[in-house]
């Protein structure tokens, strides 16, 4: 049997007792249990090899005919390359960590740098710790406190935008409707819509789909380190969601304007201020329906 299709079975798997002997009679066997056996020890989805080996033949097949030295090695060469590139891709992303907090839940983050964020309730936070030390970058949803150890680039990648420090103290909170980025210490750049905003401690960005502004930051720290949640000219709609999502409930609204701004705070310990704090600031009342959704009335 010639070299290709010994090569394709062991690609494959397919190789006989005799077709065995043959293949270890190659001059590269040595260098072939080297790496099957690398591969051997990285769990990887099912690769589909037949298609990968059929594609890459076609490739070289105007190689073959416009040389009459081709040699075949070659191609086993580039199998084998293939092998070993794609065992570092799928080690690469075993080392990828995913943190997640549920609902009244927060949780403390240590990353490979000493780096700390803070995981509000209902984000997620995304990283790779293998090359954390390359390219210091995560991925994060939902609201989080970061305390950056100083260092290079550390890139807070959402879907919103991106936030980018050397060594700082700040807050994202990247929601569906609003996405705002609190200082609190050294400097902060934010990349939206095209735009770079830098922030310098007591600053922060708001943004919504239809502006985005700088207002000042009040508090030494995100008021949900202590249990509650703030507000500074928000939609009431994005109240709305906050609570939904803090207590797991659903709000409907009935005669109301939900685009009217609130400043303000609701408790993250009880539904019931958290609702007193709405009902009083736009005079509103509340009641259950028979699905148990919370139906907010305006008292007008």
């Amino acid at each position: 049997m010639d070299k290709e299709n010994l090569i394709y079975k062991w690609l494959n798997g397919q190789l006989t007792g005799e077709e065995k002997k043959a293949f270890e009679q190659l001059p590269d066997y040595d260098l072939n249990v080297k790496i099957i056996e690398g591969a051997k020890r990285f769990k990887a989805p099912e690769f589909p090899v037949e298609k990968k080996y059929t594609e890459l033949k076609s490739r070289l097949k105007h190689y073959k005919n416009e040389s009459q030295y081709f040699n075949p090695v070659w191609l086993y060469r580039m199998a084998a390359i293939f092998i070993i590139a794609l065992t570092a891709y799928f080690y690469i992303q075993s080392n990828t960590v995913e943190i997640k907090t549920l609902a009244f839940e927060k949780k403390q983050v240590v990353l490979p740098d000493a780096s700390i964020v803070w995981l509000n309730a209902h984000s997620k936070l995304t990283y790779n710790k293998f090359l954390w030390h390359l390219k210091r970058q995560l991925k994060m949803s939902g609201d989080a406190f970061f305390k950056v150890t100083k260092g290079s680039r550390f890139d807070v990648h959402t879907p919103s935008g991106i936030v980018s420090v050397v060594g700082t103290e700040f807050e994202v909170k990247a929601g569906t409707e609003i996405f705002e980025v609190r200082c609190f210490e050294g400097v902060v750049k934010v990349k939206i819509h095209k735009k770079t905003v830098v922030l310098t401690h007591g600053e922060a960005l708001q943004a919504t789909h239809k502006q985005i502004q700088k207002i000042p930051v009040l508090q030494p720290k995100p008021e949900w380190l202590d249990n509650d949640d703030q507000f500074k000219s928000v939609p009431l709609s994005t109240v709305l969601q906050a609570i939904e999502k803090q207590y797991k409930v659903k709000i409907k609204t009935q005669d109301i304007d939900t685009n009217q701004l609130y400043t303000g705070a609701f408790a993250r310990h009880d539904l019931k201020l958290a609702l007193k704090a709405l009902v009083e600031a736009f005079g509103l009342t509340y009641r259950y329906d028979e699905t148990h959704k919370i139906v907010l009335i305006s008292a007008n």
